[in-house]
């Protein structure tokens, strides 16, 4: 089993991640000697969310179509949504040799622009892997 190990910071349990096109849009463009770079963000665990989202930024930079849309229930309020599908890896940006935590084909929702980070990493993510949460160490861990 492979880990990540991130510290926790003042703005929460803070990871790494690169974002990229869904997998089977960008395989053939790889192998065609195209395709995008990843996008390098900073993503938030938020075990409030039961999907993950990404920020607009990155998603228009890379050029991803809206997949549908739908409502999601906020605090308090239903909000539209645009849906989009992206591969997001979670990753040790300071030691990219470690395994990453990698998801090459996930629907996300379009992050809002207020929230100061590019991805939200939700349920649908942390239900595949081991989250522990080590408080006095001040480090958590996500085992896959």
């Amino acid at each position: 089993m492979a880990r990540l190990t991130f510290p926790i910071v003042r703005a929460g349990l803070v990871v790494d991640v690169m974002i990229n096109l869904e997998a089977s849009v960008l395989v053939p463009l790889r192998s065609s000697g195209g395709g995008p770079s990843p996008v390098p963000g900073r993503g938030l665990i938020d075990t409030g969310s039961d999907i993950s989202a990404v920020g607009w930024p990155i998603l228009q930079q890379l050029g991803i179509p809206v997949l549908r849309s739908t409502s999601t229930q906020g605090i308090g309020a239903s909000l539209a949504v645009n849906l989009y599908e992206v591969s997001l890896h979670i990753l040790d940006a300071q030691n990219v040799g470690l395994p990453w935590l990698s998801h090459p084909s996930l629907v996300v929702m379009e992050l809002a622009s207020v929230v100061p980070f590019d991805a939200l990493i939700g349920m649908d993510i942390i239900q595949t892997c081991t989250m522990l949460v080590d408080g006095p160490g001040h480090q958590f861990m996500l085992d896959f």
